[in-house]
């Protein structure tokens, strides 16, 4: 059994955060700009004061016994440059795309997948290393018509990776039982010339690492036991940031399997069992990515679907979205194990009581009364817009501190109606608003 299985999904879901981004094709600005999380440079290229890190280090604390085993794994991405080239005389040209019986090939750049392991035995090896090594290699795939004749090539390539994982356990002072683990990740590689995107041909993205212990557990970061408080204290993570994956039930505090993530993540991390496959963004919502997927033309729909494999299983899984799917997903928090239920007020749970109203200049305002906005905190440009709009109150909410809240909805946004229904609406001070009129004994907004 893989030690390792029940972090894989979350893991993987790391592994390709923003490796393609909506609309999922290759000639959105965004996904000419990629990977951007874990990265970890060549040294010679971080030497030249570009900001970013030739190396990534893990700690963590670790319990354990004296026969105890520690399992390493690294994962990254490699990136591969996939160009295309048409038949020109006898021999290629590189072109940015080329059809060939209405299949559309675009150059572009791939993630391939890496992973370097090893294992220690930390009370009587505490130190183990083992190269990241990976040879250059290029990989080319004809293109043939439906009459066998080449009309094309990909051309796939990759460069040399070299680098290290280096691992060290030690006891840590005042605290029997505990040692530090520390786990550290190094590139070595040389810098192919050229701008930053040439540079990460021989990075490592999103790198990540996990860890296993059979004998022991490591201890919480984020909320580690109160003898284990000031050793977790000293603990350095460089570019990534370890929590506990695995059962929860088990013990909040320790778990045998750890994910070093360069996302920062909780403590006893999981995809939401209402996911169905990768969207590469790990904030959005999946039935908002299938409708934003739909709502794309057919041209974005080929080209995407031309663009990688992986958007291409996106298209068609949003193609394949139906109103089953909709009704299963819509209204449905992802973290939730409950069943899809009614939007209700999101701040039930934490307000407390007070009165259903507040007083404005000497005028009460309270659910129901128009009121005219003037947002004075310009906490973002939709202030400029609602300036002097005339809205609905919906609610009067006090915080824990005492502040007092006016929940509105603007009348004449068409989707008030919607907004009101499902419980979203523009908070403001009671001086951000100005009462127009109250209202009606029994009225309902």
């Amino acid at each position: 059994m893989n030690p390792f299985a029940p972090a894989l999904d979350v893991a993987n879901a790391v592994l390709y955060e923003g490796y393609i981004l909506y609309p999922y094709t290759a000639s959105a600005a965004k996904n000419r700009i990629r990977w951007q999380f874990g990265v970890v440079v060549p040294a010679e290229y971080a030497q030249r004061g570009t900001g970013e890190a030739a190396a990534m280090q893990t700690e963590v604390l670790l319990a354990c016994d004296t026969g105890a085993l520690v399992d390493v794994r690294v994962r990254f991405l490699q990136v591969e440059a996939r160009s295309i080239e048409a038949s020109a005389g006898d021999g290629f040209e590189a072109v940015a795309e080329l059809e060939v019986d209405g299949r559309r090939h675009l150059s572009f750049d791939e993630g391939v997948e890496r992973e370097v392991s090893l294992r220690m035995q930390p009370a009587t090896v505490p130190r183990a290393a083992t190269p990241i090594a990976f040879a250059a290699s290029q990989e080319i795939e004809p293109l043939h018509d439906s009459g066998g004749t080449v009309r094309g090539r990909i051309v796939r390539r990759r460069w040399p990776l070299h680098g290290a994982l280096c691992v060290d356990c030690e006891p840590v002072a005042d605290a029997p039982g505990l040692r530090r683990l520390r786990v550290r990740i190094e590139n070595a590689s040389s810098v192919v010339p050229g701008e930053r995107s040439s540079a990460l041909r021989t990075a490592f993205v999103s790198t990540h690492t996990l860890l296993h212990a059979d004998g022991g557990h490591f201890l919480s970061i984020l909320d580690p036991p109160a003898e284990a408080a000031a050793a977790t204290a000293a603990l350095v993570n460089r570019h990534t940031w370890p929590v506990l994956v695995g059962d929860e039930a088990a013990g909040a505090q320790r778990s045998p399997l750890v994910l070093s993530s360069p996302i920062i993540l909780y403590d006893f991390p999981a995809v939401a069992r209402q996911t169905e496959g990768d969207t590469f963004d790990a904030t959005e919502v999946d039935e908002l990515m299938m409708l934003s997927v739909l709502s794309l033309s057919d041209e974005e729909r080929a080209e995407a679907r031309a663009t990688d494999p992986r958007a291409k299983e996106i298209v068609d899984r949003a193609e394949r979205f139906g109103a089953d799917d909709l009704r299963r997903l819509h209204g449905t928090l992802l973290q939730s194990k409950s069943e899809p239920r009614a939007p209700s007020d999101p701040f039930a749970s934490i307000d407390v009581p007070a009165l259903d109203c507040v007083f404005v200049a000497g005028q009460k305002v309270s659910r129901g009364a128009t009121v005219r906005l003037h947002p004075k905190r310009r906490a973002d440009v939709w202030d400029a817009f609602l300036d002097g709009k005339l809205a609905t109150v919906r609610a009067i909410h006090q915080d824990l501190e005492d502040q007092m809240y006016v929940a509105v909805t603007v009348d004449d946004d068409p989707a008030s109606e919607l907004h009101d229904w499902y419980g979203r609406s523009f908070f403001f001070y009671p001086d951000e608003v100005e009462p127009v009129q109250a209202a009606a004994p029994g009225a309902r907004p």
